[in-house]
């Protein structure tokens, strides 16, 4: 790991990356924490609507599916990453001053989806650097720079809270506006463009994602939004199985929580340099399989030292697949970097709105800790449609290997 980080702090175009991923960790996750409390501290909403400020999310995947492809049609990505900035600092200026709850709604709905946008496009950026400079350790850079994104979520609540204790919620709101634009400056400073050539390809390209040879990347975009609809599971009713079931105090809980992002800071790194000696496609696997066992942990735990155990595998999961699964995107999808990513992170915002609606239903049928036996069962055939689009995809690729060789 001490490598990885050196190789990142060797080139400024990989520690500029690094500086905007943990910029934009620091910003969203300063604010996103305190949003319901605001809604209902300071704005009057009842508990189970300031729940449904988060899907909001559903507009996400539309705006990416747009965005993607046209920043592979650009002669370079940093205007729609400095578009996406500056909208996501004005939405979170405009929810400092709101004074209702439909206002948060609307300017959420109109301003916060651009999120996705930016981090796709951070991605689909890296890519373009490693390609420029031939990067054989891509797995290895792409995650490291990645775990500033977590490194960043582990300071922004801390920051957003201490604000919000001092000045108030919406002084929170200013100071992740300000960080927002505070991206724009480093993103001035990496340099690269895409070539002519490689400009003039994407430029005869439909801003079209439904192509034939694009069905690998769309069920791997589908196998993302089963794995992690998990996710939103387990940050959903974890604490209430921790303290109402197991009678664990908030202070246990918080310990329980806090083990997650610290694994995930040693694991990302990790898991990059072990996907560059092994191959992306078994670390990813074998982190689904990780997962599926964390949730089996999950639904059988009966003491805090389960609760432990289950949150490591599951930060490993989550390591593995936001520090690698966005470079296994656009490798199904290298002509199109930023439609691979923006597909990514689509995954992600479809897999809130699935788990929050499945959790809801299934803790009705099922209950606490049995609800985490779904996210198994759905982990587990996620693992079986990823074995055999893997497979459809290199059994292509060898097919295209012999036809070029044979010409």
């Amino acid at each position: 790991m001490r490598n990885a980080l050196l190789m990142i702090f060797k080139k400024k175009d990989y520690l500029v990356l690094l500086i905007i991923m943990l910029l934009s960790g620091i910003s969203v996750s300063a604010s996103i924490p305190l949003v319901t409390l605001f809604l209902t501290k300071e704005l009057g909403a009842s508990q189970s609507v300031s729940g449904l400020f988060f899907l909001t999310s559903l507009v996400t995947p539309f705006i990416n599916l747009y965005t993607g492809p046209l920043s592979d049609r650009l002669a370079s990505r940093r205007p729609v990453i400095t578009t996406a900035a500056l909208l996501l600092a004005i939405g979170w200026a405009l929810i400092g001053v709101s004074t209702h709850v439909v206002m948060v709604f609307v300017i959420g709905v109109i301003f916060l989806q651009f999120l996705g946008t930016l981090n796709a496009q951070v991605f689909a950026l890296i890519r373009d650097v490693m390609d420029r400079d031939q990067e054989k350790r891509e797995a290895t850079v792409s995650s490291t720079i990645r775990t500033g994104y977590s490194f960043g979520w582990t300071l922004g609540p801390v920051v957003g809270s201490a604000i919000a204790g001092m000045l108030g919620y919406r002084a929170a709101f200013f100071l992740t506006a300000s960080l927002f634009l505070l991206i724009l400056i480093p993103l001035r400073w990496v340099g690269t463009r895409k070539s002519s050539c490689e400009k003039s390809t994407h430029d005869k390209r439909p801003l079209k994602p439904w192509k034939v040879h694009n069905k690998p990347l769309l069920i791997y975009g589908g196998v993302c939004v089963l794995v992690l609809s998990g996710e939103t599971i387990r940050l959903a009713y974890l604490s209430l199985l921790a303290v109402n079931k197991l009678e664990l105090s908030v202070t246990q809980l918080g310990s329980i929580m806090s083990v997650a992002p610290l694994t995930e800071l040693v694991a990302m790194p990790l898991a990059g340099m072990l996907a560059d000696r092994w191959g992306l496609n078994k670390l990813l696997l074998g982190g689904f399989l990780i997962g599926l066992f964390s949730y089996l942990i999950f639904a059988n735990s009966f003491e805090s030292w389960h609760l432990y155990l289950a949150q490591i595998l599951h930060a490993i999961l989550i390591a593995i697949v936001f520090g690698l699964g966005v470079t296994y995107a656009q490798q199904l999808s290298p002509a199109s970097p930023g439609l691979a990513s923006s597909i990514f992170f689509s995954a992600q915002s479809l897999a809130l709105f699935g788990g929050s609606v499945l959790g809801s239903l299934g803790v009705k049928w099922v209950g606490l800790p049995q609800i985490f036996y779904l996210p198994t069962m759905i982990v587990g055939f996620a693992c079986l449609v990823f074995v055999w689009n893997d497979r459809v995809r290199s059994s292509r690729e060898n097919e295209t290997l012999k036809v070029d060789s044979a010409i």
